[in-house]
């Protein structure tokens, strides 16, 4: 949704919302579409991000850190599915939740397995210790904590992942 609107197309398509006062509505009828943080969902659960998941919200508002590198899955049911790293903790596991940016779907990796940080130009894999361990390249012993270049392999669980850097 561009911040110039003042209604979001498809809620009035749905009518969800109402329209503007341009489509003969009164001020008071109006209901644009709007930011609303702490908002939850309609069965009472709470919606990470504090946003109600049936409205729109302008891109604006959902403030992303730039992506600097990302993940490309080399084997299993997610042979070749990206996930995109973005700056600060990228955290790696098979939680369903959102405590982890990347999800993978392989039942030995943990539900919070490792992370993924960048800062200051250099991204540092971490264990957060995790069952079967972290692996890079291919190296038989587990990392607790390590640097990682352009091209590294890193196995979580029965994963392997492909790390580029932008």
């Amino acid at each position: 949704m561009e911040d110039s609107w003042t209604d979001c197309p498809y809620c009035v398509k749905t009518g969800y919302r109402v329209g503007s006062p341009a489509l003969g509505k009164t001020v008071a009828d109006m209901a644009a579409t709007v930011l609303e943080p702490g908002a939850t969902r309609l069965d009472g659960g709470y919606t990470p991000g504090g946003f109600d998941p049936r409205k729109t919200v302008p891109m604006t508002s959902l403030k992303r850190s730039p992506v600097v590198g990302w993940l490309v899955a080399m084997n299993g049911n997610q042979k070749g599915e990206d996930f995109r790293l973005r700056e600060g903790k990228n955290t790696l596991g098979s939680a369903t939740s959102s405590e982890v940016e990347i999800r993978l779907g392989d039942p030995a990796v943990s539900a919070k397995h490792a992370s993924i940080s960048y800062r200051d130009g250099k991204f540092v894999l971490t264990d957060l210790d995790s069952t079967n361990g972290t692996f890079v390249n291919e190296s038989q012993e587990p990392v607790a904590r390590v640097g990682l270049n352009d091209n590294d392999v890193i196995r979580v669980g029965e994963t392997t992942l492909k790390f580029k850097c932008l």
